[in-house]
């Protein structure tokens, strides 16, 4: 699992740098969105699951990489929406086996939870609009 992880990190640190190589030295706004995004979500996490500061690190990473990912999705297929589903359907389930490699079990069990709890809340929301 560990292999993995920084195998994926390793990637996604040369794609980053690449793409710095490659537009200059401005951060989009996107990028700047999607950064602040999963460092918020990270800070979120660590605090209602207790997390370590190096399990905060590498689930911050984790995060970022999901983002990106689904960024990247969200432009390869924005016309056709099933593709986009699949890729998404995906990304989230690499993405749940990346943080359950940073976790421990009780910690995933919890994390479980409050993912449960917050889709729940988000198909609430949803059906009383």
């Amino acid at each position: 699992m560990k292999k993995s992880f920084l195998l994926l990190l390793a990637l996604s640190l040369a794609a980053a740098g690449a793409h710095a190589q490659s537009g200059g030295t401005a951060t989009s706004a996107a990028d700047r969105n999607t950064l602040q995004q999963a460092t918020i979500q990270a800070q979120r996490m660590a605090q209602e699951l207790g997390l370590s500061p190096d399990q905060h690190a590498r689930l911050r990473q984790v995060l970022l990489m999901t983002r990106q990912h689904m960024d990247a999705d969200r432009a390869a297929h924005h016309d056709d929406p099933a593709a986009l589903q699949t890729a998404m359907a995906f990304d989230r389930a690499k993405s749940d086996e990346l943080i359950r490699g940073v976790l421990t079990p009780a910690q995933y069990v919890r994390y479980q939870q409050f993912k449960a709890a917050r889709i729940g809340q988000l198909h609430t929301t949803a059906h009383t609009d």
